[in-house]
């Protein structure tokens, strides 16, 4: 059977392994050490009554003018429905000034309500989403984390290129001509076909605290928002880290600040170091399928990850190893095979010591980029996990599944997650009020403002013991599905053949179906890991441990 499905798509896909060269220094990184294994006795005497560990723990939204009475018994509702973790999650609503002493005393009564009911709570790290920016008060902080996009735009003639034009191009069929310094100098062009690159700032509004999103790429952002951030939990909090307090929860961090192609000063000078050649020069063929245009994408979206990785995953994952806390949160991972986003999600589980995804709503769709029913998202999580040795993963579930979702929809999807391999319930959304428009903010609610609420204690010590079970052991697979993302890279923007990049992205996820429909086990692998933790022994291949 497994001979005939893969011979099926041979002829329409081919998995190709590209083990690209990476920096000598990059390549270190500590592997957890593998899961021992468990008896079948040991779980039986856990399974009547688990530890707080494998509860299911909700986004708890702090959207209010917050007292401690609403922090004492929102916590004691969610105890009494055996819900015994939660991430303190601030969203729109929210009056409390974040990282105020206000936030930090209310933070403080929420932690001795979880001693008096043995439950644990969670840091989420930024001020709504995405991560990286605390509420605006990094930007506040550090003016020039503004975030940058490149733009390229085709234009009749040089003139109407703007004086905030980075660099101009001549096109034709058969390439193109950098004609900046030219232009700048005054000399005319007759009408034809130019490409014009300028650099986009991002946009501030409400959203960003008035400010706007930064630039996770820029040296010292990553570094101004864990001081901002993680370093004032550090000093009001930081005796219960790695007890009360288990872990640091990010949200969809991203390189996309202001839409298009990602920027950040000084990547020229990145990418010339790194691959020998001038990025400037090659900037149309990020646009067009001209000139060596799939060496230029796959180099610099090969240069984004590591840098994102380096600059943005690592110091976030060490700083949790030094601090006893598990880093876990998710990206943009329902966008593959795009890569605007953040190059290869597979590679960022990597520096998570509790990798993570979210699936959301309601809808079973098989697609690409889908949620509910997406395999391919949930089997990178478990494959990570599986290839470097993380016990626990985890999946924010449900959000805006709608006021209607029911406990067969939240059966039916949170089984069809934990098949695949997550083992921590992130329930999206338990709000502590709806009042006003707070209602609209994609529910459903884990609350008393359900009808069904005084019964979720059936569902949530049915996947507290589901967590706990799933949790245990090693899946060990003989059969390693090379997710062909640096292809895809290739493939990002205008290509030749047009609508390969979806082609890629729709025969890799029916490869995966196939294999889920004949019941035949596997990993994805990621090709950054491969060429990180990859190993053969004689005719051993093997990934990580």
């Amino acid at each position: 059977m497994v001979r005939s499905i893969v011979s099926k798509r041979r002829s329409a896909f081919v998995l190709c392994l590209g083990l690209f060269l990476l920096p000598a220094a990059a390549l270190a990184q500590k592997l957890t050490p593998a899961v021992k294994p468990v008896s079948s006795a040991q779980v039986r005497r856990q399974f009547t009554s688990p530890s707080r560990q494998y509860s299911s723990a909700p986004l708890w939204v702090w959207n209010d003018m917050l007292t401690e009475q609403q922090i004492a018994e929102t916590m004691a509702d969610l105890a009494g429905q055996k819900v015994r973790q939660v991430f303190v999650h601030p969203r729109p609503g929210l009056m409390t000034p974040y990282l105020s002493d206000d936030w930090f005393r209310l933070w403080k009564v929420a932690l001795r309500e979880a001693e008096k009911l043995d439950m644990n709570v969670w840091i989420y790290d930024e001020n709504s989403y995405p991560s990286g920016f605390a509420g605006g008060l990094v930007p506040e902080a550090m003016p020039e984390s503004r975030g940058k996009g490149l733009a390229l735009q085709e234009v009749k003639t040089p003139a109407d290129a703007g004086d905030s034009a980075m660099a101009v191009f001549r096109l034709a069929d058969s390439g193109y001509e950098n004609i900046t310094q030219r232009v700048r100098s005054g000399e005319e062009f007759p009408d034809g076909r130019y490409l014009v690159a300028s650099i986009r700032l991002a946009q501030p509004g409400g959203w960003f605290g008035g400010k706007w999103y930064v630039d996770l790429l820029k040296p010292g952002v990553t570094e101004k928002f864990i001081e901002i951030t993680m370093e004032r939990y550090r000093e009001q909090i930081g005796d219960q880290f790695g007890k009360r307090v288990p872990g640091w929860f990010t949200d969809e961090p991203h390189l996309a600040p202001a839409g298009g192609l990602h920027w950040s000063d000084g990547l020229p000078e990145l990418f010339e170091k790194r691959w020998g050649y001038d990025l400037i020069d090659h900037l149309p063929a990020l646009a067009q399928p001209i000139g060596d245009w799939k060496r230029v994408r796959h180099n610099y979206y090969n240069l984004l990850l590591e840098q994102f990785i380096e600059r943005w995953a690592r110091p976030c994952y060490e700083y949790c190893e030094e601090h006893n806390l598990d880093f876990t949160g998710h990206y943009w991972e329902h966008g593959w095979p795009g890569a605007g986003h953040g190059g290869d999600n597979m590679a960022m589980y990597a520096w998570h010591q509790r990798p993570a995804i979210d699936i959301l709503m309601n809808q079973y769709n098989e697609g690409v980029n889908a949620q509910f029913g997406n395999v391919r998202a949930v089997k990178e999580l478990s494959s990570v996990a599986n290839q470097l040795g993380r016990a626990r993963t985890l999946c924010e579930a449900y959000g805006a599944g709608g006021w209607d979702l029911r406990f067969e929809d939240m059966k039916r999807i949170g089984d069809w997650l934990y098949v695949l391999g997550v083992n921590t319930l992130d329930e999206h959304l338990s709000y502590i009020t709806i009042r006003g428009a707070r209602k609209r903010d994609h529910p459903q609610s884990f609350s008393y403002h359900a009808p069904w609420w005084d019964a979720y204690h059936v569902m949530a010590e049915y996947f507290t013991r589901l967590s706990l079970v799933m949790s245990q052991g090693r899946q060990i697979n003989r059969i390693l599905v090379i997710e062909p993302t640096t292809t895809t890279w290739m493939y990002q923007g205008a290509t030749i053949p047009s609508g390969r990049l979806r082609e890629i992205g729709d025969r890799f996820q029916a490869l995966l179906m196939d294999l889920e429909r004949a019941q035949v086990e596997y990993d994805v692998g990621c090709e950054d890991i491969i060429a990180r933790q990859g190993s053969v022994d004689g005719a051993r291949f093997q990934v990580g441990h």
